[in-house]
């Protein structure tokens, strides 16, 4: 019995386990200290207008982290993969801390997204090399623990730090967990010569390279506000990433690699899967951005505050996906129906909680939009994964985080153009705050119905379980 169900704790498991923990929590936990965090060290920066591209360029930072941390890790193995990522970390840390500057702040935040991107894509893809088939669930658990405890205690930590030390002090408050990944991945991950994965894959280029110069330029909106031609970043952007798919999709000679997983953004269901797991990210990331500046401007909250409403929508989103994970295969599908809607419903909550200054109201739109994210996220991926071909899981599984994080890194563009259009911080300082939170949260409402039609899709073309 203890030969088919080793312990997390086992003499040859617990390290793996420590230092992929390590990992994905110095990401987590950072993200979640700095939350509130944010917005005072843009304005002790004199830099207030540029916290959309700080989230921007994270964002970007992240996606260029994932979809090269496959090939990092062909050519150098996991070991030093992780090693440079977690140094590229430290110094995005130091950068963001003794930032002089909001450019500089802005470079710190890019370092730490591109790390984030290859220790995440690194750790979830070494739990089946690194651990038995019959633990994989329960590593998954514990990563999910680690993320509900970084939501629980960073803003909590990052808030007393800023309140007490201040904002830089604050931006250092993930170095002990990096610290411990750095020691873990030196002493435990495989090196390159006993890293399988090493020569196994090649990463197509072009397609790559389309991609990242397409969410380079979804950044033009929010780090150039006061231009119209700005504006044109988003669809240019959209259209280079829509030209690395056709570039991926044309006939490839001697059985070379695809990037993208074959349908992507087509009206197939792993299509209208892609659609969702875009379209959702996209319209919470005005929250993600703006929650915190508003409720600092309008409600007058601390930090500590400010962090825990801003966090509302996390630890929603592990909540319900707990309880999502409890129920019948068929309800858990089924729920996609109207999961999207929550969020629908979340972001016109939020909105109109600001309008008013309603703070419960905000809560209440928070807490919505992250049970939407809890009841469709696994559904969502799961009907993904099932309608994908054989050949064709893997490399869909790790495709969508890569989905999510251009949502996201979209979004900002987008809601950093239209919070400058619509003079956000300046009302912010005025009261005059109705047309420019109704412009934003209003987009994200219509953004969030497009993501409802594309979860109806996908429901509705993906067998049920028995």
């Amino acid at each position: 019995m203890s030969t088919q169900t080793p312990s997390l704790l086992a003499a040859g498991t617990r390290g793996p386990v420590l230092a992929i923990s390590a990992g994905i929590g110095m990401h987590a936990f950072n993200d979640m200290a700095i939350t509130a965090s944010i917005p005072v060290a843009m304005e002790a920066l004199s830099a207030l207008p540029m916290l959309p591209l700080v989230y921007a360029m994270f964002f970007i930072g992240v996606v260029a982290g994932g979809v090269t941390s496959a090939e990092i890790r062909a050519r150098l193995g996991a070991r030093a993969t992780a090693l440079g990522a977690a140094a590229c970390f430290l110094a995005g840390t130091a950068l963001t801390a003794l930032a002089w500057s909001g450019p500089a702040f802005v470079l710190g935040r890019a370092l730490q997204g591109f790390s984030d991107g290859v220790i995440a894509a690194l750790c979830y893809s070494l739990i089946p090399q690194l651990f038995a088939a019959t633990i994989v669930a329960r590593v998954f658990a514990v990563e999910a623990t680690v993320w509900a405890l970084a939501a629980a205690l960073g803003p909590l930590t990052g808030g007393y730090a800023t309140e007490h030390l201040g904002w830089p002090i604050a931006m250092l408050t993930g170095l002990p967990l990096a610290l411990t990944f750095l020691a873990a991945a030196s002493l435990i991950l495989p090196g390159r010569a006993a890293d399988s994965f090493v020569i196994k894959r090649r990463t197509p280029l072009r397609p790559v390279a389309l991609c990242l110069a397409g969410a380079a330029v979804l950044a033009l909106p929010s780090a150039l506000p006061a231009s119209p031609a700005a504006a044109l970043g988003l669809p240019a952007g959209l259209a280079l990433i829509a030209a690395a798919l056709v570039i991926d999709r044309r006939p490839r000679r001697r059985g070379g690699t695809r990037f993208f997983p074959s349908e992507a953004f087509t009206l197939s269901p792993i299509g209208a899967g892609t659609w969702l797991v875009f379209l959702m990210p996209v319209a919470q990331s005005v929250s993600s951005i703006f929650t915190a500046l508003c409720a600092r401007a309008i409600f007058g909250l601390s930090t500590v505050l400010t962090g825990w409403v801003v966090v509302t929508m996390a630890l929603n989103w592990s909540l319900w996906a707990m309880v999502a994970g409890r129920l019948p295969a068929h309800h858990r599908q089924a729920a996609l129906r109207f999961a999207p809607a929550l969020q629908v419903a979340g972001a016109a909550c939020v909105g109109a909680g600001f309008v008013t200054a309603t703070l419960p109201l905000v809560l209440l739109g928070q807490s919505l939009s992250g049970a939407a994210f809890g009841f469709s996220w696994g559904p969502a991926n799961q009907l993904i994964m099932e309608a994908a071909p054989e050949a064709e899981r893997a490399r869909t599984a790790s495709f969508m985080p890569t989905v999510q994080t251009l949502g996201y890194a979209t979004g900002a563009g987008l809601f950093g153009w239209i919070a400058a259009v619509s003079g956000l911080v300046p009302a912010l300082d005025s009261g005059s705050t109705t047309t420019p939170l109704t412009a934003l949260w209003g987009t994200a409402v219509l953004l969030a119905l497009a993501a409802l039609l594309a979860a109806r899709r996908l429901y509705a073309r993906s067998p049920l379980p028995a």
